[in-house]
């Protein structure tokens, strides 16, 4: 099986609604899936073992729902209307809202910090701004690192 694919983060994600009735109703007959399939089919190793995991429905309906099922186990409905075609990109997007949509551990602990998606740099986010808030060098690192240096006893940051 090919690994996932690079996706760009969606910094959108809306936060679930507890279903109604009529919506819970619709939910909990639906055909069902886990977050560990889901991950076979995004190409994402699961990275969580024990305990009872969620389950995942598919649903047309008005946003992300979640619920419990007849025997008191979580049910998480996505809404699929804005999820890709691809089924790799739909899976890896299901793991996302799964993530931080619905805040669940085993989605999270499966994509955070592996690389799965990349975040969305836009022009106003350059060079300037990267320095700004102290990533990849730059001239604000170099004088927080100057500050902090004369605070600990030396004179000349960075010289021996």
């Amino acid at each position: 099986m090919s690994g996932p694919v690079l996706a760009s983060a969606d910094l959108w994600i809306e936060s679930p609604n507890p279903a109604s009735s009529e919506e819970r109703r619709v939910v909990v007959n639906a055909r069902r899936t886990t977050v560990r399939e889901i991950c076979a089919r995004a190409g994402v190793r699961y990275r969580v073992t024990g305990g009872h995991h969620p389950s995942v429905v598919l649903w047309n309906g008005p946003g992300h729902v979640s619920t419990v099922d007849c025997d008191n186990h979580r049910l998480y409905a996505i809404d699929r209307t804005g999820l890709p075609q691809s089924s790799g990109m739909r899976a890896l997007r299901m793991l996302e809202i799964l993530a931080y949509g619905f805040q669940d551990y085993a989605a999270r602990e499966s994509i955070v910090g592996r690389g799965y998606f990349a975040y969305p740099l836009t022009p106003e986010h350059g060079y300037a701004w990267l320095a700004e808030i102290g990533r990849r060098g730059g001239q604000a690192r170099t004088a927080r690192k100057g500050r902090s240096s004369r605070r600990n006893g030396r004179q000349n940051a960075g010289k021996p």
